[in-house]
């Protein structure tokens, strides 16, 4: 069967890595898929093969005789599942003798997949109808992204200041919230701690309450990449608007999102940083002071946006070695070689038994370090390993980095007994990095898909 693929929308560099793979096997060894189904398909080399053997199958005879025989029908829709089983986190580009980029080449191609009408999976395309009509992945009312700051601003047990509502001129940083610390009622609290910080250190900043919007990166990560671009020049046309000179957000989607996607749209006329970036300029200018003992033992894990995609590694360790009383462990895989959390590229909203199963992986690995906490900097990767500490019956308490800088400056106290019973009771459910709810939550949901 002959299928209308657009292959130009591959650069031509990637056209020549799905040629270059050469089979070594060594994804293989790293593929946090792979470990789960033990499916040669699921891999980066098995889905190399398959996406020669179906561009082959549209060429002429020589085409078909150097790829291999065209993809069946069968084969082209397993394809597709293989495609979108992929978490995108990255460690296939790490370990590739060839070097092939394939955190950008795996989008590029579900890309070409979404352009012949052969993707996104249906969960993505609920997520997207989603965004288009709230601005949001949860279906929440635009009305309520900032109620987080209200409530926590308001009455005599206030726990932050009123926060400036950005406008042109308004002040030189803006915090970028995003939809999950804005409408997860589990996961605000990273709004409000990172505000804490943020008074503490006397920062002048602003957020945009309810003009902000999705920062779309659900749309990047599975492939809609013209629905992306048009979401792109409207934020980036809103941000350039206000003059900043600093946008600094506390999710590691949206942080690569708009740091390390937006610039290929449009140009920004500020810089981009994640909190744990920012904290840690503030502490080496001296802003910012961790005077406050936080006796606890934790373990670290590395987004894979922020980590592998972004290239960010030490900022959030720095700040960690900075908090008085707080011992820092490392677990067996970290960095580059950092697990995944199984919860990007979509994944967790089409495959939520595969996303808990690696994310379980994750959560055994911590445990071996003996941390009472593990602690990342990204919602998504809250999401998905409190998914992993609920099936594994862990013991583990999940962190954000911030809520540990703000009981370091003695905004708030860290019981880590108490919060680990806590964490699972009353939460709603939320997708990290593209989930597609299947109605909307009875109550301000957790944070947003694909990131941010």
């Amino acid at each position: 069967m002959t299928r209308d693929m657009d292959w130009s929308i591959l650069s031509w560099k990637q056209g020549l890595e799905l040629d270059a793979c050469v089979r070594c096997g060594e994804c293989t060894n790293w593929c946090p898929v792979y470990e789960i189904e033990q499916r040669e398909e699921v891999t980066p080399r098995g889905r190399s093969r398959s996406l020669r053997r179906l561009r082959g199958g549209e060429g002429g005879l020589l085409s078909r005789l150097v790829s291999g025989p065209p993809l069946s029908d069968d084969e082209f829709a397993r394809l597709k599942e293989d495609l979108y089983q992929c978490t995108t986190c990255g460690q296939c580009h790490f370990v590739c003798p060839t070097g092939i980029d394939t955190m950008d080449l795996w989008e590029s191609v579900r890309a070409v997949f979404a352009a012949a009408g052969e993707g996104p999976l249906p969960p993505h395309e609920a997520l997207y109808r989603n965004i288009a009509e709230y601005d949001n992945p949860w279906q929440q009312p635009r009305s309520s992204r900032d109620r987080w700051a209200v409530r926590a601003a308001k009455g005599k047990n206030a726990e932050i200041a009123k926060v400036a509502t950005a406008a042109p001129g308004t002040s030189e940083v803006l915090l970028f919230v995003g939809c999950t610390a804005s409408f997860d009622m589990n996961l605000k609290q990273v709004a409000i701690n990172t505000t804490k910080v943020l008074q503490k250190a006397g920062i002048d900043f602003s957020i945009l309450g309810q003009a902000e919007r999705c920062c779309g990166s659900t749309m990047r990560r599975v492939g809609m990449l013209d629905r992306f671009e048009e979401r792109a020049k409207e934020n980036i046309e809103q941000f350039n608007g206000l003059g900043i000179k600093t946008l600094v957000t506390s999710c590691s989607g949206c942080f690569k999102t708009i740091g390390r996607d937006y610039p290929k749209v449009g140009e920004l006329d500020f810089e981009v940083l994640h909190v744990s970036q920012y904290l840690l300029r503030l502490l080496e200018e001296g802003a910012l002071t961790l005077d406050t003992e936080v006796p606890l033992v934790v373990t670290y894990h590395d987004p894979c946006h922020f980590g592998r995609h972004a290239g960010v590694f030490e900022a959030p360790r720095k700040v960690l070695g900075q908090i008085p009383g707080l011992e820092f462990r490392e677990m067996e895989r970290i960095k580059e070689n950092s697990r995944c959390c199984g919860a990007g590229g979509g994944v967790k909203a089409a495959y939520p038994g595969l996303q808990g199963s690696i994310s379980h992986a994750r959560i055994k690995e911590a445990e071996a370090t003996g941390a009472e906490a593990l602690v990342s900097t990204c919602p998504f990767c809250y999401q998905g390993l409190q998914v992993g500490m609920t099936g594994a019956g862990s013991a583990l308490r999940m962190m954000d980095l911030t809520e540990l800088v703000s009981a370091a400056i003695g905004g708030t106290s860290v019981d880590v007994a108490a919060a680990a019973q806590a964490d699972g009771e009353g939460a709603v459910e939320v997708p990290t990095e593209v989930e597609a709810p299947s109605a909307a939550p009875s109550a301000a949901p957790s944070e947003a898909p694909v990131e941010g």
